[in-house]
């Protein structure tokens, strides 16, 4: 077949594909697509140090393939000490069956407490963890985390299935709505169980047809201003402990609802 520069004349049947592909030794300029491949994720554990910075941590996430399947599970352990981090750590796009734990030293009790032997201290004005996009389940557990005012030490945007348990969550002030324990969004589903909240505006903010199931969490320290937060069709689901807030235990707003 001709050299597409010195094409004289052009065929729709032929040349629409030609003209994309080049003269590449496929029969009448044509390719079929092949199946693409995707190398699964196997089990295995991250580990993390708190000599890291944000940045290298981060890089260990992105390496791992965003395909995992059911039964299999990826664990970033972070060791006891506090991490100095100047940017929130993003686990975005993971799919699949499998689970992914982000977690501390869950050899400490699986209930309230606050002397946790792995601190996330996010000190740049930054979120804490971010989850995005994720069809796999997620659980962040055994932390500490620490995030400065208008932030949120975790915060869930189009996840399907995420666990938070057992963790510290609090903010250096509570000047700024935005300064949120647990904040969820664009329909996202959760479990909060057993964490404790401290010096936020709210301890769990649920929006934009979230859901999120809310079981024997409290406050300590600095109450936050709202316990619970719902709107534009947020819902939680409550049980047992809930957090006390300063200016009220429950706020709705925007066809929220809380029961």
């Amino acid at each position: 077949m001709p050299n597409l520069d010195t094409r004289t004349t052009k065929t729709p049947a032929v040349d629409d594909y030609t003209y994309l592909l080049s003269n590449d030794g496929t029969v009448e300029g044509k390719v079929e697509l092949q199946d693409i491949t995707v190398i699964p994720e196997t089990t295995r554990t991250i580990n993390f140090t708190s000599s890291q910075t944000a940045a290298q941590i981060q890089a260990d996430i992105d390496a791992v393939g965003k395909y995992l399947p059911d039964g299999v599970s990826i664990t970033f352990q972070f060791g006891n000490g506090t991490y100095t981090l100047n940017n929130n750590l993003d686990f975005d796009s993971f799919y699949g069956g499998g689970v992914m734990y982000i977690q501390g030293d869950t050899s400490q009790t699986a209930g309230l407490h606050t002397d946790h032997n792995v601190h996330l201290n996010f000190n740049n004005n930054t979120h804490g963890i971010i989850c995005r996009r994720n069809s796999a389940t997620f659980q962040v557990r055994h932390l500490k985390i620490t995030c400065d005012d208008s932030k949120s030490c975790v915060f869930l945007v189009s996840c399907a299935s995420v666990y938070t348990l057992y963790n510290y969550l609090l903010n250096n002030a509570k000047t700024s709505s935005g300064s949120k324990a647990i904040s969820m969004t664009s329909a996202s589903i959760g479990t909060a169980e057993q964490n404790y909240f401290s010096n936020n505006f709210y301890g769990i903010n649920c929006t934009t047809a979230s859901i999120i199931s809310s079981n024997n969490n409290d406050d300590t320290g600095t109450q936050p201003n709202y316990g619970l937060r719902v709107d534009t069709a947020g819902i939680i689901g409550k049980a047992n402990t809930q957090p006390t807030g300063s200016t009220a235990n429950e706020s709705l707003g925007q066809g929220g609802n809380i029961f």
